[in-house]
């Protein structure tokens, strides 16, 4: 019974010692998704404001390597791509969140007749404690276009994808690495659903 409850609680602290980034992906595409096998595509940033700024220089390469990874090829500055890939990302918002645990409290309840007795104890009240934090909806939008329809009212479209994360740290750049894995996990994904994906963390923000 004890080998059992101590298996127990090394599982629980196993689970607890093991960040995660816990992520929902929600994708939307066109049959063309299935056919990018070496067609051309440039990564630009939305909004456009976003292209030269150094967070997004350090984003880049690594969007570049998961579009290669699926079956694009990355297109040079001066290429006229087959599609381009729009990409947002951010901070959507924050949520406090509070969790109350009790533990009881034991104390003397009564003593023994006579000498040497022990005093008796029981659990005679409980303490409560509460913990306040912040959880963040961090975020990373990837819309895919044909070139040719880059610039027109109308872009065409094969691939909506979005990938959120809620969680304590208040900025994307702890977490971009993770957020973007769950985005190309068994990329393009299910169409017009949105699933649930696990992915390991060091736990640095």
């Amino acid at each position: 019974m004890k080998a059992l409850l101590f298996l127990a609680i090394a599982v629980i602290l196993a689970a607890c010692g093991t960040p995660a980034i816990d992520a929902n992906i929600t994708a939307f595409y066109t049959p063309e998704v299935r056919t990018i096998a070496s067609k051309t595509i440039a990564v630009r940033a939305q909004p456009a404001s976003r292209d030269s700024s150094l967070e997004f220089k350090s984003y880049r390469p690594k969007i570049e390597n998961k579009l290669r990874l699926v079956g694009f090829d990355i297109a040079k500055s001066t290429d006229d791509p087959d599609y381009v890939a729009y990409v947002s990302y951010g901070i959507d918002g924050k949520e406090q969140k509070s969790s109350t645990t009790s533990d009881p409290y034991f104390g003397s309840v009564g003593v023994g007749i006579g000498v040497g007795r022990a005093p008796f104890y029981g659990g005679v009240s409980r303490s409560y404690n509460t913990q306040t934090w912040e959880e963040y909806n961090r975020f990373i939008s990837l819309d895919i276009v044909e070139g040719t329809s880059v610039g027109s009212d109308n872009p065409v479209r094969i691939y909506e994808g979005r990938v959120q994360s809620v969680g304590k740290c208040p900025t994307l750049a702890g977490v971009f690495d993770g957020v973007l894995d769950a985005m190309f996990e068994n990329f393009p994904g299910s169409n017009g659903k949105t699933t649930f994906v696990s992915i390991p963390w060091d736990g640095s923000c």
